[in-house]
């Protein structure tokens, strides 16, 4: 049987499709640069706090992680255009994240973390669902599954095990970024930004 979409493998096609295998392509919540010294005087407050010393991350690298890049499935056009449309389809109301709770995450359980509270995870969960139907319209299978929405402030060792509970800390979120990490290299590329409205 012939391919329905035999455009899908031509050259042109692959050129930019091949980013997310190269490094992490994902949508990621970040402050608004209003809020940066607000958030460096909070990060350096929690991570002062700790029994041990700890590398807090970059502010500008601080951000709750949503989802990854969909994956193709029967794309029909390169992976920028079908990333453009599907920001067409998008639709989601800006909301306040707040957190409440740090722990430790991570396999080596090195990553100083905070929480966001139950309201902010049922509306990051949400948000993952939009982005997967959005992507749908193109041929882009999102995940849709739940995470811990969470924001890595540092790495450390001896972290404590137990959620602590702390002062909230709350920032609006009006959009949501497509970004590109260079694993290793503490650098996030901002590919796209979609409004949240």
């Amino acid at each position: 049987m012939h391919d329905l979409f035999p455009e899908s493998f031509h050259p042109d096609a692959l050129r930019d499709d091949i980013l997310p295998y190269l490094r992490p392509v994902f949508f990621a919540l970040y402050p608004a640069d209003e809020d940066g010294p607000r958030m460096a005087e909070w990060q350096k407050r929690l991570c002062a706090g700790l029994p041990s010393a700890i590398t807090p991350r970059p502010i500008g690298l601080l951000h709750v992680s949503v989802a990854a890049c969909g994956r193709p499935g029967r794309k029909r056009q390169p992976l920028q255009d079908a990333l453009r449309e599907a920001a067409r389809h998008f639709s989601f109301q800006p909301f306040d994240l707040t957190f409440e709770t740090t722990t430790r995450f991570s396999q080596d359980g090195r990553a100083f973390v905070a929480i966001a509270d139950e309201a902010g995870q049922r509306r990051v969960s949400e948000l993952r669902i939009a982005l997967a139907d959005a992507q749908r319209w193109v041929g882009l299978l999102g995940s849709r599954g739940n995470q811990i929405a969470h924001l890595t402030l540092g790495y450390g060792d001896k972290l404590p095990e137990e959620r602590r509970p702390i002062s909230p800390f709350r920032f609006h979120v009006s959009a949501v970024d497509l970004v590109m990490s260079h694993t290793g290299r503490s650098e996030h590329i901002r590919l796209d930004r979609w409004s949240l409205r």
